[in-house]
């Protein structure tokens, strides 16, 4: 059978980053679909993968590659930021080759698996949950209705009504799954923001599954026990990194795991790995500041990480408390100070926004911001996700714009501390200048151009920033 994986096309960094023109940098690898394809492969399907974001495709320049595979069925991907592209390309292939059978998976089918036949009439079917022992026996019994739908994790119609299987089991061993079908991707694709890289080839690799803290109001995985951390060992993951550093002329890896800098034991096994297969790269990678010692820190380095991401979201105590971030501002100041000391880059994201906040409290954050002096910091509109225990207390707390509003880059939601929409964008902009057009930031950027790539690099940063700073718009 053939079998065709889709990431759908989509305006992320327009959406994210205000950016309307194409560019060759913002684009990761649709890691899950290249899984998915290893498990088909190994029952001798055809498997095509289409990142039609990374290939910044229109709605129809996606359609005519599709006619031309000629596709039995089309997985589809996507998180609910993208959940209205799917929509609409799985309506129009439909329409357009009524033979083809749509499949939907990814995080939006995960939380929203009991809506989304009523919405998109395009999608025949529905994999919620991790879909690792599901999808070859779906690939096998596609056209067999009565092993079909005895399926654990599918969503399916019969006789006008929707049909919710209970959840298949996840894996509890992720050494047990197979590594991405590598040889399926267009690597060149794929490269970071400006800055956001230090070599070239980059490839990104999540590690593990769920988080260990499961408890931030504003992402859904909190309170959901069923979502629990699992973790590849040092072992597994530097078998992988093996394999793109020899096979593919990989030389830096962006870790996307949700909590990658934690455990000292798990992360020395890996330093000492990589020393013994005498694998030289350097790695960018996420962590909470509350699991992160000078130990931690020093390991890392070591291994060669040169950059980690933060999630601050707020420099006022009450409102991290609010969220259940489960982190203070002197831990914050504590990691911040020890990996500007040890030479790792810091990216610090903040929430501009939350319910409870007003302009002082906004302003406080900017002024820790400025205080903890991270490489870069990122100030988002805070969007409360419908399905969030962020969403329900901003119901009662504030006024919502659009709430199906699936970006980054755009006001959504206005709490009650605020006059109106303006007051926010205006606060967030103030934010991006008081941080970035500082004497002391300017310098650093310029240290950093040492030849004309990274002249290049720095331009495509200045006006990555300085779009987010000035992106005003009518409410």
């Amino acid at each position: 059978m053939k079998i065709l994986l889709i990431q759908p096309p989509n305006k992320f960094l327009e959406q994210s980053y205000g950016i309307k023109k194409k560019v060759k940098f913002g684009h990761l690898p649709p890691l899950g679909i290249g899984i998915l394809a290893s498990y088909l492969e190994m029952d001798n399907h055809e498997v095509h993968l289409l990142d039609a974001s990374a290939l910044q495709l229109s709605m129809d320049e996606t359609l005519e590659r599709i006619h031309c595979l000629q596709p039995n069925v089309i997985g589809h991907s996507t998180l609910t930021n993208y959940a209205d592209s799917v929509k609409i390309l799985s309506n129009r292939i439909k329409a357009e080759m009524p033979s083809v059978v749509n499949v939907l998976g990814g995080p939006h089918a995960t939380y929203f698996y009991d809506q989304i036949l009523d919405e998109m009439p395009g999608i025949d079917h529905i994999i919620y949950g991790e879909a690792d022992l599901v999808i070859r026996d779906y690939a096998r019994y596609l056209y067999e209705p009565d092993k079909l739908f005895q399926i654990p994790g599918l969503v399916y119609r019969r006789e006008g009504k929707v049909i919710v299987n209970p959840p298949a089991p996840m894996i509890e061993t992720l050494d047990e799954v197979p590594m991405p079908a590598f040889h399926l991707y267009e690597m060149s694709l794929y490269r970071p923001l400006p800055f956001q890289y230090q070599r070239l080839p980059v490839f990104s690799m999540i590690t593990s599954r769920g988080c260990w803290w499961r408890k931030c109001k504003f992402c859904f995985q909190a309170g959901r026990k069923a979502v629990h951390f699992r973790r590849q060992s040092p072992k597994r993951v530097v078998e992988e990194i093996s394999i793109l550093y020899h096979q593919y002329g990989i030389r830096e890896i962006s870790f996307w795991d949700d909590t990658f800098i934690q455990q000292t034991t798990w992360l020395t096994q890996f330093n000492a790995l990589l020393k013994e297969k005498k694998i030289d790269i350097t790695f960018s990678a996420s962590g909470r500041v509350n699991a992160m010692t000078e130990e931690v820190l020093q390991t890392i380095q070591q291994a060669g990480c040169w950059s980690m991401f933060l999630g601050i979201e707020s420099g006022n105590q009450d409102l991290l408390d609010m969220i259940d971030k489960g982190i203070t501002l002197e831990q914050a100041r504590n990691v911040v100070k020890i990996a500007n000391r040890l030479g790792i880059e810091t990216r610090a994201a903040f929430m501009l926004g939350l319910p409870g906040e007003d302009p002082e409290k906004a302003g406080q954050t900017i002024a820790f911001a400025i205080e903890l002096d991270p490489t870069y910091a990122i100030f988002y509109a805070t969007h409360p996700r419908v399905g969030t225990q962020l969403y329900d207390i901003a119901i009662n707390a504030g006024t919502f714009l659009d709430k199906n509003f699936h970006g980054m880059s755009k006001v959504t939601y206005v709490p009650e501390g605020y006059k109106d929409a303006m007051q926010l964008e205006q606060t967030i902009q103030s934010a991006y200048r008081k941080f970035y057009l500082r004497p002391h930031m300017m310098l650093k950027y310029l240290r950093k151009v040492r030849s004309l790539e990274s002249l290049k690099e720095a331009i495509n940063g200045f006006f990555l920033y300085l779009g987010l700073s000035r992106n005003t718009r009518k409410y």
